[in-house]
């Protein structure tokens, strides 16, 4: 079976919760809708929490660090007028991290936890799957949550344990730790024990009263386990899309398989039997259309809105030429000095297209900037 992609943008679909799958349904068309928007961003040497910060702010996303990930690495990035789907995938090869929507929070972490998060949510549903219908509110209602600066891991999972009428169990397991603040949006009870523990590679097992909240190690593969009806004929669709899979398994008639695979890989499986993409497989295929699309929109079409400040400016060309696949030809009389390519150089533009944004780069520094198609000459005024 193939491996699978790098990045994955895939949605937890809780299989035995139909309550559930209504709102992990909501949070991923937000989600999806917020990372297909574009953003223009110049960063020299911030600290990654700090972009991240930004970020989060500028775009009104909900972004969670795993604290194996460096918050003082230093990033340094350009985008130009690209979708966020592209600016994370930047970040993350940078930070050596990958990126995924867990259940409308954008989780940058490992890979094997990016690709096991949303699966280590459903295998946590399972216990309470049976459990009285108050029980199962009390895990798996959303609600907001919000943790103040350095604060403790260990203490925020008793607190949540707490008001679902629950204890937590080998909480010694949970190493100290101190956090930065945090402000989420809903969550199920079950979902931020999941991502609390995730990054000290622990999930939790709930009681089948949901009284008791066990810490343990994740074991591998994370896979949960589903029985499928599949008709002759989508047969040979369905068989293909299980060929394709990494690391899933069948077992049973060939009509009715069980497949124990990850959540996003279930999905894929959904899909083939419907005939059409649906839920996280749709929101996954559009965003990895979007990421390999490496010119974006012609260069006349685009928009460009950012502030540069104090920048020398053939670092800041440099980066918008990477980004946008121009040539630039310098000028020969224009030393390569503080006072000419190294001049630092600040300008703030809203919607410009490329010469308005060259424009306002340039002219502070006394230069001049001729465009044909995508080769860009620097001259002196």
């Amino acid at each position: 079976m193939r491996a699978a992609a790098t990045m994955l943008w895939g949605v937890a679909i809780v299989l035995a919760s139909s309550a559930h799958s209504s709102s992990a349904h909501s949070a991923e068309s937000k989600v999806v809708r917020q990372l297909a928007k574009s953003a223009s961003i110049t960063w020299q040497e911030v600290p990654l929490g700090t972009a991240l910060e930004r970020l989060a702010k500028t775009q009104s996303l909900a972004i969670w660090r795993d604290r194996r990930i460096d918050p003082n690495l230093l990033i340094t990035l350009t985008v130009a007028d690209q979708p966020l789907t592209d600016v994370f995938a930047a970040i993350g090869q940078q930070a050596g991290a990958a990126t995924v929507p867990f259940e409308g929070v954008i989780y940058i972490g490992p890979q094997q936890t990016a690709d096991e998060l949303a699966t280590l949510a459903a295998v946590a549903r399972q216990p309470i799957v049976k459990a009285p219908a108050a029980a199962r509110a009390k895990w798996l209602k959303p609600h907001t949550w919000s943790s103040s600066r350095l604060s403790e891991p260990r203490q925020l999972l008793n607190e949540l344990a707490a008001a679902a009428d629950a204890n937590v169990q080998n909480e010694q397991s949970v190493p100290h730790d101190l956090w930065p603040a945090r402000e989420l949006p809903a969550l199920a009870a079950i979902d931020r024990a999941v991502l609390l523990l995730a990054g000290f590679d622990l999930t939790c097992r709930l009681s089948q009263d949901g009284s008791e909240l066990q810490v343990i190690p994740i074991t591998r593969p994370v896979a949960i386990a589903q029985e499928y009806r599949v008709s002759n004929s989508r047969s040979g669709e369905f068989n293909a899309a299980v060929a394709e899979l990494n690391g899933a398994t069948s077992t049973g008639e060939a009509n009715r398989p069980t497949i124990t695979a990850r959540v996003e890989d279930h999905e894929r499986l959904r899909a083939a039997l419907s005939g059409r993409p649906t839920g996280a497989v749709a929101a996954a295929a559009a965003m990895r259309t979007a990421g390999k699309k490496a010119g974006g929109s012609p260069l006349e079409d685009r928009r460009f809105t950012l502030t540069i400040e104090n920048k020398p400016l053939a670092a800041v060309l440099n980066q918008l030429a990477a980004q946008l696949n121009l040539q630039l030809e310098w000028d020969a009389a224009i030393p390569d000095t503080a006072a000419g390519r190294k001049m630092l150089v600040s300008c703030r533009v809203e919607k410009a297209d490329l010469d308005g944004l060259f424009e306002a780069l340039l002219k502070p520094a006394g230069l001049v900037s001729k465009r044909r198609d995508s080769h860009v000459s620097i001259q002196k005024q």
